[in-house]
């Protein structure tokens, strides 16, 4: 299992619910893990199934350190107030980067909070949740959320009519197009 990357044609994939929780599942997320948690330059702090090839709709993201698992999650409710709403400073604003785009970054105007319905696995079994998540960590599960739907980062920043960087050994260059 390897992180893809673009153009890979997969990356565009809309991902099937899970149906059931296996051995083979359960061994599928354990890679994931081990994948995100190697992730070096950038570090990953998120990562989809469709990110390493599996037609499922499950993602984890790293919350406080440690790796949640999302799987058949559902946006239930987003906020009215964007990021750009709450930090309307640019300097306090982050860039999105991507596993699957090295070295491309950019902002991403996502609502504020969102809350997700999803389910995750604990002793052996699918446990559901309901979680309301703002700010960065509503910016992390939505971008993983988008991967599942086969949308990439910078989707939403030409859509958004932002700017899109490349990474180079003299800093952020803007880019027109990827």
């Amino acid at each position: 299992m390897k992180i893809l990357v673009t153009p890979d044609k997969f990356l565009r994939v809309k991902a099937k619910p899970v149906l059931n929780y296996d051995k083979k599942l359960e061994k599928q997320i354990s890679e994931m893990i081990k994948i995100l948690k190697s992730s070096r330059d950038p570090e990953g702090v998120g990562l989809a199934a469709t990110q390493v090839g599996l037609d499922r709709r499950l993602f984890i993201v790293s919350l406080n350190g440690k790796p949640e698992i999302f799987i058949n999650p559902i946006i239930s409710w987003s906020s009215e107030a964007l990021l750009s709403d709450i930090h309307s400073k640019k300097k306090d604003r982050w860039l999105e980067g991507c596993l699957s785009l090295p070295k491309i970054w950019g902002f991403v105007d996502r609502p504020y909070s969102i809350e997700m319905d999803y389910v995750t696995p604990e002793d052996g079994i699918l446990v559901p949740r309901h979680r309301k998540f703002e700010d960065v960590e509503s910016a992390y599960v939505q971008h993983e959320n988008d991967h599942l739907d086969g949308i990439l980062f910078t989707d939403h920043i030409l859509k958004q009519g932002g700017q899109i960087f490349k990474e180079t050994p003299d800093g952020l260059t803007p880019i027109d197009k990827i």
